[in-house]
């Protein structure tokens, strides 16, 4: 269904206590609906390969991470008062947002690498859309509130996902505002480790682990047996 609030592009709600379907919400766009559809509907599709007791659901422990945000996000710098007034909520915001990436870009990368080896007729629509995602992704680098803004390492999972992109796209471009922020080691780092795990769904926790552990969120968050 349309829903021209999100902020993503598209999300899926799994069908669980009770509900008939799998609900899948996009935001308003005539270019990659197929491929976004695509996109959501294998991550369900991971899930549901790996045996009832090898499914998981992801669960953060926003407060244990806000904690965190707080810490990392001053970098050792004293802040003015109203960068200090204004930590909480970036820091609650930020923790939100550095976990939905640990649960999605790794495994999104799989369902990429996934669309484009067996569903060739998407390719132009995958291409399309990774690009926009791309454009949105490096805004991030330069985000400040005040003078606060995204701790690096986590800026990392982004510099690793744009250097996928280029790898799958045959491109260079993708990688190269991330390069000129001194990111692309560390984002090398956690591609390395993308392409060292397993590929199977079986191994996504392990590949959600790995990646949680390089960027300094292990222990942030736990693996509750899938319910239906």
């Amino acid at each position: 269904m349309r829903d021209d609030s999100l902020k993503v592009m598209a999300t899926l709600q799994k069908a669980r206590n009770g509900a008939s379907f799998h609900v899948l919400r996009y935001r308003p766009t005539d270019e990659h609906l197929d491929y976004l559809i695509a996109h959501q509907a294998a991550f369900v599709l991971r899930l549901f390969e790996n045996p009832p007791d090898q499914r998981f659901d992801f669960a953060p422990d926003e407060a244990k991470t806000a904690t965190l945000m707080r810490a990392l996000i001053p970098a050792g710098r004293p802040l003015t008062a109203t960068d200090a007034a204004t930590l909480p909520e970036f820091a609650k915001f930020t923790g939100q947002w550095a976990m939905m990436n640990m649960l999605s870009v790794p495994v999104g990368m799989r369902v990429d690498e996934w669309i484009d080896t067996t569903l060739p007729d998407l390719k132009d629509l995958q291409r399309a859309n990774l690009a926009v995602q791309q454009q949105e992704n490096v805004r991030i680098i330069s985000h400040r509130v005040g003078g606060l803004s995204v701790p690096r390492v986590l800026l990392s999972v982004l510099a690793a996902y744009a250097q996928f992109v280029d790898r799958l796209s045959g491109t260079s471009g993708f990688s190269v505002p991330y390069r000129a922020a001194g990111l692309q080691a560390l984002g090398a780092e956690l591609l390395k480790a993308w392409d060292e795990v397993d590929h199977s769904p079986t191994h996504d926790v392990e590949l959600i682990d790995r990646w949680a552990s390089l960027c300094g969120l292990a222990g942030h968050y736990s693996w509750v047996p899938f319910k239906p």
